[in-house]
């Protein structure tokens, strides 16, 4: 039922989301220790408003890397098996992550610069759309490792 060798790619992979989850929950510790910092009003959002969003937000993005982290491990470990449930929820869960992961960056500027905010979100956007359609482009017929 297990795979006794593990899976190279998830333990790799774990570094990254062990990276990740540092980093959220480290932005998490910031906003909880500095809330005067964070309560600035958003448009029709007060300033509590805002920061409840925010650490909710944040906190959001911290337990979806997490879990997906301990998914890997089991994985990586070979307690589960590539492609088992376990593997296609930390997938799904890691990829989340990221993704929220880019949603925190704007939302911590705002509270300094709103144009700065603004620019990194509109630069993600971007970033993003590149990044999805070279995926889908691709160079027809070349294999992944040459």
């Amino acid at each position: 039922m297990s795979d006794s060798r593990g899976s190279v790619l998830h333990q790799q992979a774990l570094s990254v989301m062990g990276f990740f989850t540092g980093l959220v929950l480290t932005a998490l510790v910031l906003i909880l220790n500095s809330p005067r910092s964070f309560h600035v009003a958003l448009g029709p959002l007060s300033p509590d408003q805002y920061y409840q969003i925010l650490t909710t937000y944040v906190a959001f993005v911290g337990a979806l890397s997490s879990v997906a982290m301990l998914a890997f491990l089991e994985v990586a470990g070979g307690l589960s098996r590539v492609f088992s449930f376990v593997d296609k929820l930390g997938t799904t869960l890691f990829l989340l992550s990221v993704v929220g992961f880019q949603g925190i960056i704007p939302l911590l500027l705002v509270a300094y610069t709103r144009w700065g905010a603004l620019l990194i979100l509109l630069l993600e956007v971007a970033l993003n759309l590149v990044y999805f359609v070279g995926r889908r482009v691709g160079t027809p017929g070349r294999s992944p490792t040459g």
